[in-house]
């Protein structure tokens, strides 16, 4: 479903693009924030890609 609102700048319609994925996406897991990055994790470990920490502490040089 795309709506554009006439009389926009041309930078608002790739804001509306992305807006209507946003909420296609979050539709999708029933607006339930927690059900969309419990998938979003699920896919991150079957991914088998290498995963970034940021809550790890680093080591002092």
């Amino acid at each position: 479903m795309r709506i554009y609102i006439e009389n926009t700048m041309p930078g608002d319609v790739v804001l509306q693009e992305i807006w209507c994925i946003k909420d296609a996406l979050s539709a999708s897991y029933g607006h339930d924030v927690d059900r969309l990055f419990d998938e979003s994790r699920e896919r991150q470990k079957r991914s088998g890609h290498p995963i970034v920490n940021l809550q790890t502490k680093r080591r002092k040089t």
